[in-house]
């Protein structure tokens, strides 16, 4: 009773949606869609859909797409084109809209809150309002940047201290971006993204 009464508790914390309380989104409203359609010269390189990821094995379908919800890839598409006409840089999608399963699986093996949602929560992955992204040059290959995707610990925080150089500059450059644009980073991941107030979005339906 008393765990069931404090993941209400969560719940509901989670769903408080700033100062103006401002309403849920119904799913049919913000569809998801494929990212790579309406974001200029995104790369899609889905880290779970194969094995370099820090679980070792796939969690995904082959054929996973890059799925946000449609107003996310709106102002993703308006980040992209900043960062391509201020820099000639392209974005690299390592993580979309996520299936419940592969939650689980995730916080199955590095149950760390702030790194990996519990699923018992949800993430704002499930719901399409997130995103992981790296930067890569006008050819495609990556540039460089503070860690590797999912290197969890100090140096992947988002205002982890760096010596002036590319990596410095390509983090900022993202953050600034984005958060031009209505998004937010998480402060213990320089490459996690999520919308303002994504917890109004209903976990997205997801085969």
């Amino acid at each position: 009773m008393r765990a069931a009464v404090a993941l209400a508790a969560a719940l509901a914390a989670g769903r408080t949606f700033g100062p103006d309380q401002l309403p849920e989104v119904a799913d049919a409203d913000d569809p998801l869609v494929d990212a790579a359609r309406a974001v200029p010269r995104l790369i899609v390189d889905l880290k779970y859909a194969g094995t370099r990821n820090f679980t070792g094995r796939a969690l995904y379908p082959r054929g996973m797409r890059c799925r946000l919800r449609q107003s996310a890839a709106v102002r993703l598409a308006r980040a992209a084109r900043t960062l391509w006409r201020q820099r000639k840089l392209r974005l690299v999608a390592w993580d979309c809209a996520r299936p419940h399963r592969a939650q689980v699986e995730l916080f199955r093996a590095h149950p760390e809150p702030g790194s990996v949602a519990d699923p018992a929560r949800g993430s704002l992955h499930e719901r399409g309002v997130a995103i992981d992204l790296g930067l890569a040059d006008a050819s495609g290959r990556l540039v460089e940047l503070p860690t590797e995707h999912d290197a969890f610990g100090p140096a992947a925080h988002a205002d982890a201290p760096l010596p002036a150089g590319p990596a410095r500059e390509h983090r900022d450059a993202l953050r600034e971006a984005l958060h031009a644009n209505g998004w937010r980073v998480n402060p213990q991941e320089w490459w996690h993204f999520s919308r303002l107030y994504g917890w109004r979005w209903p976990a997205a339906k997801m085969e």
